[in-house]
């Protein structure tokens, strides 16, 4: 009985001495990370955007946004300390710097596509003999209804990213961080913007503005689609009926999930390049179709 009560008071005290210290806030969480990544890379420039979230920009033109919620939480649970989760991330920071050095990393974007795509893609790649086990082109499932390719972007052409040049690059693992890092700093040197919708009365609505070609894209940037619509802390429900069609509503305004979801549809059966008439919803970090 005695050993049984040494090993439950040696599993208690690493609690017990770590609840003895004083638990940073979020606020002061991110202002000591700031400071120690000045120190840690001294080439570039930190800018505090919110709490958990800084910005930082080099002198090379390499531009990252770091969100420091899950870095919080794990700090906040105590299993793991302070100074090992600031490696953590310096590693994880230090090694997109490195991968953000090359042009053409910089160059990917996040496309959606409806799941019928990817469906007549590959039978139509069979049909013509094509028999390797890989497909030609890179793609990551989203949900039931949507699946993200990527593409390299540049002024003279744009082109599918293929498993080839993912490994090429050495970004299997990284690319969807990637490729939405890319999109939202595209979003931001374009002046994106939330332009809200007169619905005459049927809830607040708003679209999605950017070049006519990566709108749907947003969901690929949840962080910057909340940051966008900082009015309350309700859940945001998210239409993509077309590429270049993006309508946001609020989870708790039911007369303009009615509204954006009949547009939607209408959209979803006459625009071009249609991806889904449904709307979506974020949860744990997974868009979920939307359930009224």
């Amino acid at each position: 009985m005695k050993k049984i009560f040494i090993l439950i008071l040696m599993l208690l005290m690493p609690v017990c001495v770590y609840a003895g210290k004083k638990m940073m806030t979020e606020q002061e969480f991110t202002l000591s990370f700031v400071e120690r990544l000045k120190v840690s890379i001294p080439d570039s420039k930190f800018k505090i955007v919110s709490n958990l979230r800084i910005n930082t920009k080099d002198i090379n033109g390499y531009e990252l946004n770091i969100f420091l919620d899950n870095a919080y939480d794990v700090y906040r649970s105590g299993t793991r300390e302070f100074d090992l989760i600031y490696d953590d991330q310096l590693a994880s920071i230090n090694n997109q710097r490195a991968v953000f050095s090359n042009n053409d990393v910089k160059s990917i974007f996040p496309v959606l596509k409806p799941r019928d795509y990817i469906e007549n893609a590959k039978k139509q790649l069979q049909e013509a003999g094509y028999d390797k086990e890989e497909m030609p082109f890179y793609y990551e499932k989203v949900n039931e209804d949507i699946y993200k390719m990527f593409v390299f972007d540049s002024q003279d052409s744009m082109r599918f990213v293929s498993p080839d040049d993912v490994k090429e690059h050495g970004i299997t693992e990284s690319i969807s961080s990637i490729a939405s890092t890319n999109m939202e700093r595209y979003y931001e040197g374009l002046g994106a913007k939330m332009n809200e919708v007169d619905t005459k009365g049927n809830g607040r609505i708003w679209m999605f503005s950017a070049d006519e070609n990566y709108e749907a894209s947003i969901l690929t940037v949840f962080g910057y689609l909340e940051l966008s619509m900082q009015e309350d802390d309700s859940d945001l429900i998210v239409f993509v009926p077309a590429r270049n069609i993006a309508l946001i509503v609020k989870a708790n305004d039911s007369k303009a999930i009615q509204a954006a979801s009949i547009l939607a549809a209408q959209w979803y059966n006459e625009l071009g390049y249609a991806i889904s008439p449904y709307g979506y919803i974020n949860q744990n970090g997974k868009w979920l179709r939307f359930q009224p």
